[in-house]
């Protein structure tokens, strides 16, 4: 029997960043874009209720089927994809695998749309991209939390990282990730698992998570005991108008601003240790 998945529509609200990192709390399956209408697909009626209650709760007016019969709810939209370059290096195709080949001075990230969250097209996910540019050198070693699709572990590899250790506390999410990694000749020097913070051991020169700051801060005292003497910690996923409060917080961990990304409504902090 066809497994099944619902849909909840989101009218008018293609592009409003907020709706898509409400969503994103309840795990969806992914995102497409109908018209100026915003679908998210859950594997679980309950999962969507819970989501279009949240989204209701807002004052947004919403649409929700249930029980579709799923063939595959995103092919359509890896079909339509294309691939697009993000920062100085690097090459995103989230289309089919193979689908198509990248400038000659681009390093490729192949990452179909998938149940896992985190292709490259949101905002939040490029800003760690565009972070990990300027912050991955050949010796670097990287932890990349909450890793969803794998896309920033992969890319920290693709960029000269040492090694990257990539977790997720959802199990279909690494399962996703480890089917990505092995697409990629570096990523053998990608090490997934499925667990937390407290999980991984040793510690790192760099430490990524582009998450909500509803999801990172209760791990930040977790992530920042993984965070070397002289390391960074990245932090994306933060609506600008969170910004100065997670930087307060963070601080209170001994971390200092070293840096700032943005794009729209979303900022990513790069986050070094204060000296002492």
């Amino acid at each position: 029997m066809s497994p099944k998945y619902s849909r909840l529509t989101v009218p008018g609200k293609a592009k409003d960043d907020a709706i898509v990192g409400l969503l994103a709390l309840h795990g969806p399956l992914g995102f497409a874009e109908e018209g100026r209408n915003l679908v998210a697909c859950f594997r679980t009626a309950a999962a969507a209720r819970a989501a279009e209650t949240s989204v209701r709760s807002r004052g947004h007016r919403t649409a929700l089927t249930t029980d579709v019969v799923e063939e595959d709810p995103l092919e359509a939209f890896r079909a339509a994809s294309r691939p697009f370059l993000v920062g100085r290096r690097l090459w995103i195709d989230p289309g089919e695998p193979g689908s198509g080949q990248p400038p000659a001075d681009r390093i490729a990230l192949r990452i179909p749309a998938s149940r896992a969250f985190g292709t490259g097209t949101h905002e939040s996910t490029r800003l760690a991209l565009l972070a990990l540019e300027d912050e991955v050198r050949p010796e670097t070693s990287v932890l990349d939390a909450g890793t969803g699709s794998g896309v920033l572990a992969l890319a920290a590899a693709a960029l000269g990282a040492r090694g990257a250790a990539a977790f997720d506390t959802d199990a279909e999410a690494v399962f996703v990730a480890r089917q990505n990694v092995r697409r990629h000749s570096f990523g053998s020097r990608v090490r997934l698992f499925v667990g937390s913070a407290e999980a991984a051991s040793g510690r790192f020169a760099l430490v990524v998570a582009n998450m909500l700051p509803e999801e990172f801060l209760p791990l930040l005292p977790a992530l920042a005991a993984r965070v070397e003497r002289r390391g960074r910690l990245v932090l994306s996923g933060i609506p600008i108008e969170r910004e100065s409060a997670v930087a307060v917080r963070a601080r209170a961990r001994r971390f200092r601003l070293a840096g700032r990304y943005r794009e729209g409504a979303w900022s990513c902090l790069c986050l070094s240790r204060a000296s002492s």
